[in-house]
């Protein structure tokens, strides 16, 4: 990928000589997102100290004020503003019919014209602009360059009207600058609304002048479990480290924390609003409320705060001063954010407590409830009354929808496990953001959620009838903050994943193209350099399990994806690898065990650390054998194991044959386990790779030796082993204790470096 700015003074330095304004090639173009209609012409337009802009009334002073404020800091220009028509000016102007956000643009080599209806419109039309300048009019300080913008005619609007990043305050912290900072992020790429999750069980992080403990206590703890996984990585991983700004000494014990006065909420909104983006608030009730029961213990049903098995005690919702608390702070909340929407939380609510509360039985029994699900639709409902009597709307996460909904709640679509919810929602006519976890949880890693599986997410589901596709408001992704202590963190997992953000919500789904998409992303990693912003770089590739050999064996390491200046280094002695460890170059040979550890570098870029061991194997001998029967045998036994390790393989004869290792019509027993035994066959001499797939647990033995330990009392997981096998037969036994409500169990081989198969006759037989 060329320099962006350096062919822009190439253009121009040959528009100069033959002293003429540059013409610039559509290859040298990034608009993100993309518009509706593109026509790039010959000429530019040049911003000079002297250029002027003419405006026509106040729908237009927040784009003038922002193209002002980027000339002012980045060239020392003191563009003026004028209320009549002049030559070589950028010109606004009013005119009926075109959507919220849509703007249509002319740029000639003397003027910009820029057409709107309201001030959304003639903003997303100067951060077109501003992504056609170079790339230097993101700098915060003065900076020689000349300010060509392309001639070109471009008309655009948005497909969605709500185009939204959030960020989580609670689990960890941060500052009114970073705030700014990520707002101005968002402008860029006409995202235009900030969800900011203020209270959790981990922090209150708001000012509420009637009940002050919770910002003087709530909004200080101890060190957690999150905030010392993040201290552990940070040994490996600067990004993980805490701010030390965020400590401090309170009653003689060093806490975490921080929040937000009153002042500052309106100078955050204030930012925004300059920036025409509104900021929507999230208050978390009835659950996720201990930061609050901690100092206000009456809120909770038995009157003390604290984690049950999951999730925290909730609120109680049997007594009335609950209800009061809960108004009182909205009350506060409603004064400062003038967004239409308040979000309330309302998931993940832990309902125990409410099933042992005389309070809260009491409630439900008054009211004609069903049970505690219908107890909180009639707190939900009640608070939705009290802020539509504040002019506001009602919004929450999905789980608010079981136990009914109102027509005017407002619905967040997340679990993307429950599909029935947005149905349900659209379906009563209410509105939903859709902020899955499918593609647009950015706190799961990228090499995970990669750019192109949140580009390629469709948010509409396929179900939806037209007339529920219209209750659909927009999109938005979530920061939330467990595993992300920083700022450079926060940016590493939001960036370059933000963009494709503002391409779905913004672009038609006939209009998006992934290939020419990349393209452009490639071409803002210079603009977002001058921004400061901490990207994430493709991972390094070829570590991802334990690396096994007889005699050698050759280690090739690889990018997730090519990008320009991206570099990867390694070390063999597990030391953390710097831009002064080995380069890697070609595949190298390992003849010992070592422990390789390797990471990507983009300038002072540098991405996760990605170790491997390897480790010499030595080869199990083929057993002499002359089976009478070929193929899987299986064992079921009935009978309650309290682990894997206790089963013992049966000697019995009441075995089944089989095809190959599956659950089968076992999901609905209890109370059981499976056994397979067989001999596999190894058609050379190999490294073998076994990969079992399972709830509950599983072990995978070869002869007597466990090479896959996927034991324990656990979900759904994956677990792999290696083994030196020398050609022929050789004993496999597999044993299975399911979970409560057993899933699956799936074995797989392969000779590494290939795919895996499923284990089956065709490896069993012989």
């Amino acid at each position: 990928m060329k320099k962006y700015t350096v062919l822009l003074l190439i253009t121009f330095m040959l528009g100069a000589c033959s002293n003429t304004k540059p013409t610039f090639k559509q290859e040298h173009i990034s608009l993100l997102p993309k518009p509706v209609s593109f026509q790039l012409k010959e000429s530019s337009f040049q911003f000079e100290s002297d250029t002027k802009m003419v405006l026509q009334d106040e729908s237009q002073q927040k784009a003038a004020n922002y193209l002002i404020g980027l000339f002012k800091k980045a060239a020392g220009y003191d563009l003026q503003v004028l209320n009549t028509k002049t030559d070589d000016a950028v010109v606004f102007e009013t005119v009926e019919g075109l959507k919220e956000g849509a703007y249509k643009l002319e740029v000639t080599p003397n003027s910009i014209h820029i057409k709107a209806s309201e001030e959304h419109g003639f903003f997303n039309a100067v951060q077109t602009i501003r992504q056609l300048l170079p790339t230097a009019i993101e700098s915060k300080e003065k900076t020689a360059s000349e300010w060509f913008v392309p001639c070109a005619v471009v008309e655009d609007e948005p497909r969605f009207e709500w185009r939204g990043m959030h960020m989580d305050f609670s689990r960890h912290f941060f500052n009114i600058d970073e705030v700014k900072d990520f707002l101005d992020y968002m402008a860029l790429y006409k995202l235009n609304t900030y969800h900011m999750h203020l209270t959790d069980d981990q922090g209150w992080r708001i000012e509420i002048k009637k009940y002050p403990l919770l910002t003087e206590k709530g909004a200080w703890r101890i060190p957690n479990n999150q905030d010392t996984i993040c201290m552990d990585r940070a040994k490996e991983n600067k990004l993980y480290t805490i701010d030390e700004s965020n400590f401090k000494e309170i009653d003689g014990e060093r806490k975490y924390g921080g929040f937000f006065t009153q002042d500052q909420i309106k100078e955050i909104i204030a930012y925004a609003d300059d920036r025409c983006i509104t900021v929507i608030p999230e208050i978390d009730m009835p659950g996720h409320f201990k930061s609050a029961i901690d100092n206000y213990p009456f809120l909770s049903c038995n009157e003390e705060s604290g984690w049950d098995t999951v999730f925290t005690y909730p609120t109680c919702l049997g007594k009335d001063t609950t209800y009061e608390f809960m108004k009182n702070v909205l009350s506060e909340v409603v004064e400062l954010f003038p967004a239409e929407y308040i979000h309330i939380g309302g998931d993940e609510v832990n309902i125990k407590s409410w099933e042992k509360c005389p309070h809260c039985q009491k409630a439900i029994k008054d009211n004609g409830l069903k049970d505690e699900h219908e107890l909180q639709s009639f707190f939900n409902r009640d608070i939705e009354q009290f802020l539509q009597s504040k002019g506001k709307q009602f919004m929450g996460w999905d789980e608010i929808v079981r136990g009914g909904l109102t027509k005017d709640a407002n619905v967040m679509w997340w679990r993307n496990w429950a599909p029935d919810a947005p149905k349900i929602a659209a379906a009563n006519g209410n509105n939903v953001v859709v902020t899955t976890t499918a593609a647009y949880y950015f706190d799961y890693l990228n090499e995970g959620t990669t750019l192109e599986r949140v580009y390629n997410y469709e948010p509409i589901p396929e179900d939806f009838t037209e007339a529920e596709s219209e209750h659909v408001l927009g999109i938005q992704a979530n920061l939330w903050s467990e595993r992300i202590p920083s700022f450079k963190r926060l940016q590493y997992q939001a960036f370059p994943r933000m963009l494709a953000v503002a391409e779905n919500a913004w672009t038609s789904k006939g209009n998006k193209d992934f290939e020419l998409f990349n393209n452009s992303v490639e071409k803002q990693y210079d603009r977002l350099d001058v921004l400061g912003v901490y990207y994430y770089i493709p991972a390094v590739e070829g570590l991802e399990k334990d690396i096994a050999f007889v005699d050698n064996t050759s280690v090739n390491l690889n990018l997730a994806y090519l990008l320009d200046g991206v570099e990867i280094y390694y070390t063999l002695d597990g030391s953390i690898p710097t831009k002064t460890s080995l380069k890697y170059e070609a595949p190298f040979t390992v003849k010992d065990t070592v422990e390789i550890k390797a990471r990507a570098y983009r300038g002072d870029k540098f991405n996760d650390l990605k170790t491997t061991k390897v480790i010499r194997k030595d080869y199990k001998e083929a057993v002499n054998v002359n089976p009478k029967e070929t193929g899987l045998k299986r064992w079921i036994t009935k009978g309650q194991f309290k682990k894997v390790e206790a089963i013992k393989t049966p000697t019995t004869n009441n075995f089944t044959k089989v095809d190959r290792v599956a659950l089968g019509d076992l999901k609905n027993e209890k109370n059981f386990s499976m056994i397979y035994q067989g001999y596999f066959k190894a058609e050379k001499d190999a490294i073998y790779e076994f990969e079992t797939r399972s709830d509950g647990g599983n072990l995978l033995f070869i002869g007597d030796e466990i090479i896959v330990d996927n034991g324990g009392y656990h979900g759904p997981r994956k677990k792999y082993g290696k083994v030196a096998l020398k050609k022929g037969l050789h004993p496999i036994t597999i044993h299975y204790k399911p979970s409560t409500k057993p899933k699956m169990i799936d074995v797989s081989y392969a000779i590494q470096g290939t795919p895996l198969t499923p284990i089956s006759n065709a490896v069993t037989n012989y």
